[in-house]
């Protein structure tokens, strides 16, 4: 499809405002009266911006799709390609799990039965939950980086696969996995413009055509 590129820059432009909307949360240590009183505050804003991350999760599922439909095009016999969308489908998957736990925040916040451990605690695992979001996104770099640089000639550059494949190695390395996550963003954009360019556009992998009557599929007279 020739807009499915643009699945791409609706996840990233989502993704970018939904959590800065969602701003500072609370952090690991913060007590549930401190949490309390900030879901309670900005139930508004994290409503909005857990929406957002839900949408986004749902584009970032059909651009891994779109991704993997361009670099089995180049790729045709490699598992590469399936292992980008995996990661895709991962890190999108952290998003909706993120954004069902800040839901669950915002309504708990506002239960007076809910105690302040159960605040904490829900607050605790909101804090560290964006492991599966940088193993996916790296995952799904990692692959399509060495999908695009060792296939054949296709609308990605194989310079655009090596900075791909040194950001996903960038998410697996501690305290760094942050930057290589914004630049990652960076990436899926440059993918998509890419993609819509006037006669860069995904394309159906060639293969042999229905065979004619009293032929072989390779088009050779019996």
């Amino acid at each position: 499809m020739r807009l499915g590129p643009l699945t791409g820059l609706a996840a990233v432009l989502l993704a970018a405002v939904s959590y800065a909307l969602q701003g500072d949360t609370p952090g690991i240590g913060s007590s549930g009266v401190a949490v309390r009183a900030f879901y309670l505050t900005h139930d508004t804003r994290q409503g909005v911006g857990l929406y957002l991350l839900l949408v986004a999760g749902l584009f970032l599922a059909f651009f891994a799709g779109c991704l993997r439909h361009v670099l089995s095009a180049s790729d045709r016999t490699g598992w590469l390609p399936q292992v980008a969308f995996a990661g895709g489908i991962m890190a999108a998957l952290g998003f909706w799990i993120s954004a069902g736990l800040t839901l669950s925040l915002v309504e708990a916040s506002d239960r007076p039965l809910v105690g302040g451990g159960a605040l904490q605690a829900l607050n605790a695992l909101g804090s560290d939950l964006f492991m599966p979001i940088l193993a996916g996104i790296g995952v799904m770099l990692l692959a399509a980086g060495l999908a695009v640089s060792r296939g054949d000639a296709g609308p990605l550059p194989h310079w655009l696969g090596w900075v791909g494949f040194v950001l996903g190695v960038l998410m697996f390395i501690p305290f760094a996995g942050f930057i290589g996550l914004g630049l990652a963003g960076l990436w899926v954009i440059a993918v998509c413009v890419l993609l819509l360019a006037p006669g860069e556009g995904p394309s159906a992998p060639d293969g042999p055509g229905p065979a004619a009557p009293g032929q072989p599929r390779d088009g050779a007279p019996r």
